[in-house]
């Protein structure tokens, strides 16, 4: 049976965190199954076998760490970037190894170009792959940089509850800026730019992409005091300065997985 190469790619440690959560997941995979075309809707549907995209949006956190995916995963639940915000693969090599999100959509690209002669397994687990690491990218404490150490694993109080800043990024904002709001609604609200705008924010591909995430994201790394001697108390202020970028993040990824598939499994 082949296989896809970068499956047995050695990553680094592994990253046991879900970016975005539950309801993000599913809500940004579903806004991509809104925008598929035709066309690649029917190629995929000939491997998930009609399963909807947002039942495969958890699937890497859930197995990263178990055998035989946790050497070959566990690095594309984070990219680099440098000091401006771009990230090439010299740096994506000197820092990462190579073991990114952004790296792991280009091989993936790559060795999909052929996608109709490896085997139906192989492929699923790409589509898998797909799903996840272009959601995660996206998610601001998912994106790392060369100059800061911006993964938020510290101690803050969210809403009167003991939280540390990566997971209120990863599920905090999304569950609390629109209380009750399950993930179709997410896309509902969300499944709602112009064809234009569309257009503009899916040109290019994961570089492109996930260098615009490591723009738009920066600043949050200054939204909360970490110097180790007091633990930073988020309200309701906080969730709404923190919901419409995270809701702007979400939206990006959407489309622009959909565009991910639509020109792998499109033609």
């Amino acid at each position: 049976m082949k296989k896809l190469s970068i499956l047995t790619l050695v990553a680094l440690l592994p990253e046991l965190v879900m970016a975005w959560g539950y309801i993000g997941h599913k809500a940004i995979a579903e806004i991509a199954e809104r925008n598929l075309t035709p066309k690649a809707k029917a190629n995929i549907e000939l491997y998930t076998k009609g399963t909807p995209l947002h039942e495969y949006s958890l699937w890497m956190d859930e197995v990263v760490a178990t055998p035989p995916y946790k050497k070959a995963l566990a690095g594309w639940h984070a990219s680099i970037a440098d000091v401006d915000c771009t990230s090439p693969k010299v740096v994506r090599d000197r820092y990462r190894g190579g073991k990114d999100g952004v790296t792991a959509m280009e091989t993936l690209r790559q060795e999909l170009k052929e996608y109709k002669t490896l085997s139906d397994s192989t492929v699923l687990t790409a589509i898998k792959c797909i799903v996840h690491v272009v959601a995660d990218f996206h998610c601001p404490t998912h994106v790392r940089y060369v100059d800061l150490h911006n993964e938020g694993k510290y101690p803050v109080t969210f809403l009167g509850e003991r939280w540390d800043y990566h997971a209120v990024w990863d599920t905090g904002i999304v569950e609390a800026y629109h209380k009750g709001w399950d993930f179709v609604k997410y896309a509902e609200h969300l499944n709602t730019l112009p064809k234009s705008e569309v257009k503009k924010i899916t040109k290019g591909w994961a570089q492109e992409w996930f260098e615009d995430s490591a723009t738009q994201v920066r600043p949050i790394i200054y939204w909360v005091v970490n110097d180790g001697k007091k633990i930073e108390k988020l309200d309701n202020k906080f969730v709404d300065k923190c919901g419409p970028l995270a809701e702007k993040q979400m939206q990006r990824a959407g489309y622009r997985l959909a565009k991910a598939l639509n020109e792998i499994f499109g033609k």
